[in-house]
């Protein structure tokens, strides 16, 4: 079965901008025009739906689960926290960071804004997730333009299969102590392709 170009989350959006630019154009204002064009092709973009094959095979591999850059990688309670920035022109579908037979959702509502230093008040957007090898990865998803839309999960998903859209914001990343981490703070990371590291066995 072939990709759909777009996702889901972005027929109604470009049917819109589509709309939007053939009103326009029809009158003949070119400044419009043009600027109508230019959001129809960002919206064709934002929501673009491409393939990803995992750098990796390894059943211990730890994958990127949205695109962006690495801000952040520092020690944590429970491990390592890779913090993920996504930015306007990154594709915005979440993938599973592991080949998993669990994962376990939960959302604490708040308010999809930058609020730095007001964690207590965002909106937060919990996935962890399990593999038969036991490892454990925990992903925080901090929305800034809107909630994340998660897909109905299967009692399983392979590596870097898609499991939501995320809107934009920041993702953390944890992962258990004693992973081998591959990435470094400035790093370009692909969903469901780019290697963040290893998991214990």
């Amino acid at each position: 079965m072939k990709t759909l170009l777009l996702s889901r989350e972005g027929f109604i959006p470009s049917l819109i901008a589509l709309f939007v630019f053939v009103v326009v154009a029809a009158l003949e204002c070119t400044i419009l025009a043009c600027v109508a064009a230019a959001v129809l092709l960002y919206t064709l973009w934002f929501f673009r739906n491409l393939e990803r094959i995992p750098a990796e095979s390894d059943s211990l591999a730890l994958i990127a689960p949205i695109d962006g850059k690495i801000s952040d990688i520092s020690p944590s309670a429970d491990g390592t926290a890779i913090t993920i920035k996504t930015g306007l022109f990154d594709a915005h579908l979440i993938r599973s960071p592991l080949q998993t037979n669990r994962i376990e959702r939960s959302i604490r509502n708040g308010i999809c804004g930058a609020l730095h230093g007001n964690d207590h008040l965002r909106q937060i957007e919990t996935v962890a997730i399990l593999n038969a090898n036991g490892g454990e990865v925990v992903v925080l998803l901090k929305p800034t333009i809107a909630p994340s839309r998660f897909y109905k999960f299967k009692n399983s998903l392979f590596l870097g299969e898609r499991v939501g859209f995320f809107y934009g914001g920041e993702g953390v990343v944890t992962i258990a102590a004693g992973a081998d981490i591959r990435v470094a703070v400035g790093s370009i990371v692909k969903a469901g392709e780019s290697v963040l590291g290893f998991t214990r066995s």
